[in-house]
């Protein structure tokens, strides 16, 4: 008995305004499928948005709060203008850190630091008259400025 072989279906070919349908319902899905996900997006920003702008006037109160603590924090030096005479040392070079401390304690702080000085030379009223040799005169110096705390 002979084998039958098996049907063979028909092939479908489809026609072209079959293939164009397809065509135009394939990217009418991948569009709308774009559109859902932009929108996705969309939404997931403005929840970001929302809870950020609740959150921002805690934040900012916070920043205000850390900044007050900051200054707080900061040493009461401040720099002190005025005119303290610096003493000689033994090694005949002026030695300011006297001076600078009374300059502080006579604005109200405890201790300080020369910051700047100035260097004039003092002369007797003769010399500079010109009765007297320069030999008369002595250089002085005077603290100017100084940090103090």
């Amino acid at each position: 008995m002979p084998v039958q072989a098996a049907p063979v279906p028909p092939v479908h070919k489809p026609g072209l305004f079959e293939a164009i349908g397809r065509w135009v319902d394939r990217g009418v899905t991948d569009f709308r499928d774009h559109m859902r996900g932009a929108k996705r997006q969309m939404d997931d920003l403005n929840g970001e948005a929302a809870a950020n702008s609740k959150d921002f006037g805690s934040k900012a109160a916070e920043a205000g709060k850390n900044a007050a603590d900051a200054m707080t924090k900061l040493p009461t030096a401040r720099m002190i203008d005025g005119r303290e005479r610096c003493a000689i040392a033994p090694n005949g070079a002026p030695d300011c850190l006297a001076a600078a401390e009374a300059l502080c304690r006579k604005h109200g702080y405890a201790s300080g630091k020369s910051m700047d000085f100035t260097s004039a030379e003092e002369c007797p009223v003769k010399t500079l008259l010109g009765q007297q040799s320069r030999q008369e005169c002595k250089t002085v110096t005077f603290i100017s400025r100084a940090m103090c705390q």
